[in-house]
């Protein structure tokens, strides 16, 4: 049994392995192909970002914001007309640039380090000559943008777009392809449109073409930070909170000049980066974790990442599958460990999952290493609960099957206790010693019985007492463990034990218990015209070996041991003192304040050499002691001491109220008999039984 079930065990460790695999392998081809997932690992580790706080530092950025008041400019006509780029502005959108070069000597002027300008200057306007003198003037101090588009078509394969580069006005920059001023602004948005990277350069035909970004810190002289063409880079994004933004419109307002900029102060030292934020300028864009950015803070947040080294890496394909390895390992041995708890299975699947996300929000702020969340999580999820359900099913087939088994056995609350603690169940049945209750029965005059009726009848009649018996034993937490024709092994303590006092109480119970109902049987049976059962009952308690025994052809759960040959020589004793139920003295200490007890006698059975003393069970302990019981106790107390003559006259005494008691006459003769006759002075009162 006990190689069976750990070939049943090794069998469920292969199965709940390849389950994980399974998952492991469908979820690794098809994880990338569902829009749904990718987009959800995306939010995941989008969040695990944001969580890990380390955000890069906006001291150094202003960004001037041509937004909704800069362009409706609501402003008093006075201070409009005070100022020529007020009044350039007033006329609508697009405004002249020379506005942007008044913009550029203001904020140069107040101390600025780098303008940086989100504007694509493509085409002549009006202005351009003095945006080109400010530029020119500025060689190092400001950076503009180009455009990389996908509208023109290869010749040699009409279907491929090429990138093309609208790069600014030669108006304003001669040779752009070029000048250190010039960067592209483009970023690429991933699957779910959303920019999480930048690219800081990329190469056409022999010319390599920095970003925006990438130009303002090489104007920084900051050329060893930027990332190598054409590698996008992870980026983390500034704080929205603490960005200082600056109306555009404010700049030309000598009020808000004074008060709000201080002089240009905030300008001194800082970065600058002018664009458009209104919506109506349509450079709005979706990044990480669902937020919307005007096109220059990308740039802005682009730069700040490369000055102070704030980027991240995804995990490659190799560590993510890893990572589902990992995960599916994990749902492999909690199924194995917690495969028969269902419920803390799950928790601890669910803590796992918690655990690795913990984990990749530890990795990503230590070591900037963004592990997959979802996918892992999903696998470990996904196998675990296929696992789990798995292993309940064959839990519940295996349970069936073992109750299958065990009710033939022991009763149904036995059977719970046994499936509930199946492994020491199972344990049990390679051999284990421990204190039990033995019971045998057996019907007096059975096999003249069986010769003397009709055979449908005896089995009818014996099948009917069965029944009544197994049920009695079952209702008391004991094991049958055996039928030998019409008798009965039924032991307390093997399979679940209360304890050796309430393992014995139940079986004395049980005893009496069927005593009564084989009393109702006869009378029952004697109405119906069939002959009435007699049955001795006898009990011992001691230690026993309780294991799985027989051959490789058979095999049965059994007890063995001296307890269980004891039990069975003194139900044999019910026949020669005539009493139904005869118990040993190490099963009276245990019952002693629970039941009445009538002593029998001091008998050495036959295949032992110390005695045993014997002992009948006359009903609870509560009942009203009678009087004949403390004559024939003291009876048995002097002819033990060798008074036969007082023993002689308590049995007498006894006699009275007992007349025909065989136990009172089988003492009073020996009394009589010892007093014509006195044993030998080694003489201990014991008798020897010459049967079974």
């Amino acid at each position: 049994m006990a190689t069976a079930a750990r070939k049943r065990s090794r069998r469920r460790l292969v199965e709940l392995a390849a389950i994980c695999l399974a998952v492991a392998v469908v979820g690794w081809f098809a994880f990338p192909q569902s829009e749904v997932l990718t987009g959800a690992e995306r939010t995941a580790q989008d969040k695990v970002i944001a969580w890990s706080g380390l955000h890069p530092s906006s001291e150094d950025f202003v960004f001037v914001a041509i937004d909704d008041p800069s362009l409706k400019l609501e402003l008093w006509p006075e201070d409009i007309a005070a100022s020529p780029s007020l009044q350039a502005m007033a006329k609508g959108w697009p405004w002249p640039r020379f506005v942007y070069a008044d913009a550029i000597e203001r904020l140069l002027g107040a101390g600025a380090r780098l303008i940086l300008f989100d504007l694509i200057l493509d085409t002549p306007k009006p202005g351009d000559d003095a945006l080109k003198a400010a530029l020119d003037r500025h060689p190092t101090q400001i950076v503009v943008g180009a455009n990389l588009s996908f509208d023109s078509i290869s010749p040699d394969h009409p279907e491929i777009r090429e990138p093309a580069l609208r790069m600014p006005a030669p108006t304003l920059i001669e040779h752009p392809n070029t000048d250190p001023r010039v960067g592209f602004v483009n970023f690429f948005p991933e699957s779910d449109q959303k920019i999480r990277s930048a690219l800081f350069g990329f190469q056409l035909g022999s010319v390599k073409y920095p970003s925006l970004a990438a130009a303002a810190a090489r104007q920084l002289d900051r050329d060893a930070d930027i990332p190598k063409i054409g590698h996008p880079k992870l980026f983390r994004f500034i704080d929205p909170a603490q960005l200082r933004i600056v109306p555009f419109y404010t700049l030309f307002l000598p009020g808000d000049w004074k008060r709000t900029l201080r002089d240009g102060a905030v300008f001194r030292d800082k970065i600058v980066v002018v664009g458009p934020s209104a919506a109506i300028l349509h450079d709005i864009h979706l990044v990480a974790d669902d937020v919307t950015l005007p096109g220059p803070l990308l740039h802005l947040n682009a730069l700040a990442a490369l000055l102070n080294h704030n980027f991240y890496e995804r995990a490659g394909a190799l560590v993510n599958a890893l990572c589902v390895l990992i995960s599916v390992i994990v749902a492999w041995a909690i199924a194995v460990r917690f495969g028969r708890r269902p419920i803390a299975a799950l928790s601890i699947l669910i803590a796992c999952a918690i655990g690795f996300t913990v984990s990749a929000y530890v990795i990503a702020h230590i070591l900037d290493y963004l592990l997959p969340v979802v996918q892992p999580g999903s696998a470990l999820l996904v196998a675990g609960v296929i696992c789990i359900s798995w292993n309940f099913a064959q839990e519940r087939r295996e349970s069936g099957r073992m109750r299958s088994m065990l009710d033939r056995y022991v009763s149904r609350n036995l059977v719970r206790e046994v499936l509930d603690n199946r492994d020491d169940f199972l344990a049990a049945l390679g051999g284990s010693r421990r204190p039990m209750t033995v019971f045998f029965s057996d019907v007096r005059g059975f096999t003249s019985f069986v010769e003397s009726e009709d055979e449908h009848a005896v089995v009818s009649q014996l099948n009917e007492y069965l029944g009544r018996m197994v049920a009695i034993i079952f209702r008391h937490d004991g094991t049958v463990d055996k039928f030998m024709g019409d008798g009965i092994m039924a032991v307390w303590g093997n399979v679940l034990s209360e304890g050796p006092a309430r393992d014995a109480i139940n079986a004395v119970t049980a005893a009496l218990e069927m005593l009564d109902e084989l009393a109702d049987l006869n009378r029952a049976w004697t109405e119906r015209g069939l002959s009435p059962f007699a049955i001795g009952i006898g009990l011992h308690h001691g230690e026993a070996v309780f294991g799985n025994i027989g051959s490789a052809e058979k095999m049965e759960p059994t007890v063995i041991g001296d307890t269980v040959n004891l039990a069975s020589r003194v139900e044999g004793l019910t026949k020669k003192y005539a009493v139904p139920l005869c118990i040993t003295h190490p099963l009276a200490e245990l019952v002693a304040d629970t039941f009445l007890l009538r002593s029998v006698d001091l008998v050495q059975v036959v295949g032992k050499s110390r005695p045993v003393e014997i002992f009948t069970v006359l009903g609870p302990r509560s009942m009203e002691i009678p009087d004949w019981l403390k004559c024939h106790e003291g009876g048995i107390a002097d002819y033990r001491a060798r008074r036969f003559a007082e023993a002689a006259a308590q049995f007498r005494e006894c006699e009275k109220s007992l007349p025909n008691d065989r136990l009172v006459q089988i003492h009073l003769t020996r009394c009589e008999a010892f007093l014509r006759e006195p044993p030998p002075d080694d003489w201990t009162g014991t008798e020897v039984a010459t049967s079974k």
